[in-house]
């Protein structure tokens, strides 16, 4: 059995990029594009890690863990970001 991820990215280019990688290397992911969308996936699955992106549509990536953890869903939780410079 695959490991499920989670991946909540806004950034389709960024997603696209992310989940080809990680499919190479045996995994399956599941995208979700804001946080709204991100909390129905995991009610809906069973994930074995969460990659969470701070600043996302909806609720954030922080708003959506406490959501999960309130739950009393324990899956493990890395969180991603880019901050961009002009």
């Amino acid at each position: 059995m695959k490991t499920k991820l989670l991946l909540l990215e806004d950034d389709l280019t960024l997603s696209e990029t992310v989940i080809d990688y990680f499919e190479e290397q045996g995994f399956d992911v599941l995208p979700a594009y804001d946080g709204q969308e991100a909390i129905e996936l995991v009610y809906e699955n069973s994930f074995d890690l969460l990659l969470l992106d701070v600043n996302v549509p909806e609720l954030n990536g922080f708003e959506v863990l406490q959501k999960i953890r309130q739950e009393e869903n324990n899956t493990p939780a890395i969180f991603i970001t880019s901050l961009n410079s002009m």
